[in-house]
C-alpha cells in the first residue's frame, strides 16, 4: 500500500513540475515579445540596392584627354565630355565588363601642361534620401563625384 501512495505522490509532483515548466516557457515568450516590441527595432526586408548611373570625374585643371574603366586589370577607354561639360563614365561597355561590383574607377588623364595622372581611385557613395522601407532600413544610394588629383 505504501508504494501505491508514493507512486501517486511522484505522479502529482511530476505533473506540477511539468506545469511549472510550461508556465515558465510561456512567460519567457511573452517577455521576449514585449522586449522586442518595446525596443523599437524594425525588421527590414532583405533589399539590395545597386546604383547603375554614371561616375563623374572632377579635375582640378581641365584635362586634354581622359580614359577610364571599372574593374581590376581593365583597359581604359576614352571618355568624352557630356553636353553640360562634365566628365561622366557610364557603367557600360567598353568601360565596364560585367559581372563586376563597381567600387573604384581607373583613370588615365593628361592635363593642358602635359602632366599625366593615372591610377585607381575609390568611389564613395551617399544616400539618395529615399527610404522605401523606413529610415532605419536604409535605401538607394548614388556615387559621389570622384576627385582626380593632379
Amino acid at each position: 500500500m505504501q508504494s501505491r501512495g508514493a507512486g501517486a505522490r511522484l505522479a502529482r509532483s511530476m505533473k506540477r513540475r511539468g506545469l511549472l515548466l510550461i508556465m515558465l516557457g510561456m512567460l519567457t515568450v511573452v517577455l521576449t515579445v514585449a522586449v522586442i516590441r518595446g525596443s523599437g527595432s524594425t525588421a527590414c526586408p532583405a533589399t539590395g540596392y545597386a546604383y547603375t548611373g554614371d561616375v563623374e570625374l572632377v579635375f582640378p585643371q581641365e584635362p586634354v584627354s581622359v580614359a577610364a574603366c571599372f574593374g581590376e586589370g581593365c583597359t581604359p577607354a576614352p571618355v568624352t565630355r557630356s553636353t553640360d561639360g562634365r566628365w561622366l563614365v557610364p557603367q557600360s561597355v567598353p568601360y565596364l565588363v560585367p559581372p563586376i561590383s563597381v567600387t573604384s574607377v581607373y583613370v588615365d588623364a593628361v592635363d593642358t601642361s602635359g602632366a599625366r595622372v593615372a591610377g585607381e581611385l575609390p568611389i564613395e557613395t551617399e544616400p539618395t534620401g529615399e527610404h522605401p522601407d523606413g529610415p532605419e532600413c536604409g535605401g538607394p544610394f548614388r556615387f559621389k563625384p570622384v576627385k582626380v588629383a593632379s
